[in-house]
């Protein structure tokens, strides 16, 4: 049975950073069995910039909310986008990314270059790379849980991969090439390898994981029109057999069959607008949130390749897409 007709329809939310008076804030749309999105629920809030699904619906991350201060804030939401809970500050400028794991709140603020549990607990990064504007200092990009439970971070600012355990100490690091920018990251299905998307070169870097460390094998460039690319986001299939990277300017997803540490270029299709910030893949579809053209747009996949496009959504700058 196709995972086409595993889902038949499901909720899907769309992160708009604009202000909220601008139609910035959170869509709820239903992705149906044919790939149109339905706009079903909508919430205002001023440029909110990730978010993740959690026990309590949403956590959500918002780049500026207070007055007298240029701290992040984050707060939660239902799955039907009410009874929001107060915003809490992420201790840091730019909150990017973050993770709820245990009923604990995990935020990388890029600017600060740090990484604060809970709105309480922060561990600042150290050091700096070879980019001359990029990485004179750290830029933390993401954090996820591992499968064993540590943390892994990405450091765009000093091309490096760090494991850290619950309570933010500092367990492992490892590096990717000088200047390569690493951004975001995915795990194999088995959870033996990890797959990072580079955004300053862009490429795909490939490691071991075991016990809380890293091993560098690989790293593979991805060939590109315009010098300046912008990796951006990566994400594995549900059967673990394809791997996704988009890049930004350069307008483009590419497709990898995966096995193991080794990657093979399958794809690198048009995204069907500009500046794909962010995608997921939602059973037989790709949603692809292009930030700069100002709409998610939904592709039908065909033996793990990007297809037509099947339909269009448009709100203000898209920068997140979260299946539910």
């Amino acid at each position: 049975m196709s995972s086409l007709r595993l889902f038949k329809s499901m909720r899907v939310y769309i992160f708009c950073y604009e202000a909220f008076e601008n139609g910035g804030g959170i869509y709820s749309c239903e992705l149906t069995e044919s790939g149109l999105l339905k706009r079903r629920d909508y919430f205002p809030c001023d440029r909110p910039m990730y978010g993740v699904k959690c026990d309590e619906g949403l956590c959500v991350t918002l780049r500026m909310p207070f007055n007298g201060s240029d701290n992040g804030g984050y707060f939660f939401i239902g799955q039907d986008l009410k009874n929001p809970t107060e915003i809490k500050s992420t201790q840091g400028l730019v909150p990017c990314h973050l993770t709820v794991e245990n009923g604990d709140t995990y935020i990388v603020n890029y600017l600060s270059g740090n990484i604060v549990k809970n709105g309480e607990i922060t561990a600042q990064r150290q050091g700096k790379s070879v980019h001359p504007t990029r990485q004179a200092e750290p830029h933390t990009h993401f954090v996820r849980q591992t499968p064993d439970g540590y943390l892994a971070v990405c450091d765009l600012g000093t091309d490096t991969l760090a494991i850290y355990d619950k309570n933010l100490l500092l367990f492992s690091e490892v590096k990717v090439p000088s200047g390569y920018g690493i951004r975001h990251l995915t795990f194999s299905k088995d959870g033996k390898y990890i797959y990072s998307v580079n955004e300053l070169v862009p490429s795909v870097s490939v490691f071991a994981y075991e016990n809380g460390k890293a091993r560098i094998i690989d790293t593979v460039k991805i060939e590109c029109k315009k010098e300046k690319a912008d990796g951006a986001a990566i994400r594995l299939s549900g059967d673990g057999k394809f791997l996704y990277v988009s890049l930004r300017v350069e307008n483009a997803i590419c497709v990898f069959s995966v096995e193991g540490e080794n990657l093979t270029l399958l794809q690198k299709a048009d995204c069907g607008g500009d500046s794909p910030r962010d995608f997921d893949i939602v059973g037989n579809f790709a949603l692809v949130t292009n930030e700069n053209s100002d709409e998610t747009v939904v592709f039908k996949l065909n033996n793990g390749l990007l297809g037509e496009v099947v339909d269009r959504f448009s709100c203000a700058h898209p920068l997140c897409v979260v299946k539910y």
